[in-house]
């Protein structure tokens, strides 16, 4: 047997489910500040809960356009509470540097490193055993004062002597760079 209030509920669900109402939903989600960007998402919900909620809907109680203003309301209202409880904050994309360096930065690094191992190893051998051994090798001084049978601070005189020899050096090649990068240029 079918029941009168059957003919009613299946006029509001044609009245219900049609393009027009999908637009006013958009439109009243527009007029209570959900945002653009978030608006179909919203929405969604909105004909979600709707669908949800189909079978307690009464027709008797009201038009169903209302019915789904009252939801759109409720989920518009859900919307803005967990906006105001959001900890993180909005931004706009945000360029990351990429920590590895590039090719030129990698070869210029090379070019430094190749040229002050020359530089080291143009030093006077007597010096060079010191400093490579304690600056590049991490042995001690007095490590190497006792294998050396030396005293600690003729090795310190040494290291200071090769550490100064080893700066002018790297000076003059750069002097050197410099002034030939310059004759080029004229």
């Amino acid at each position: 047997m079918d029941c009168p209030d059957e003919g009613k509920r299946a006029a509001a669900y044609a009245r219900l489910f049609c393009p027009m109402l999908v637009r006013a939903v958009l439109l009243w989600l527009e007029r209570m500040g959900v945002p653009q960007c978030h608006r179909g998402d919203v929405a969604g919900q909105v004909w979600l809960n709707a669908c949800e909620s189909w079978p307690r809907f009464d027709p008797k109680r009201g038009r169903p356009e209302r019915w789904l203003n009252a939801i759109t309301v409720h989920v518009a209202s859900h919307y803005h509470e967990r906006a105001r409880k959001r900890r993180e904050e909005l931004v706009s994309s945000i360029e990351v540097l990429d920590p590895a360096p590039d090719a030129a930065a990698v070869m210029e690094s090379d070019n430094v490193r190749a040229s002050t191992m020359d530089a080291v190893n143009e030093l006077d051998p007597v010096l060079r055993l010191v400093l490579v051994a304690h600056d590049l090798g991490g042995v001690s001084m007095a490590q190497l004062a006792q294998d050396a049978g030396l005293p600690l601070s003729t090795l310190y005189r040494r290291r200071a002597r090769a550490i100064g020899e080893l700066r002018n050096i790297l000076v003059l090649r750069e002097a050197g760079e410099i002034s030939s990068r310059g004759v080029g240029l004229q």
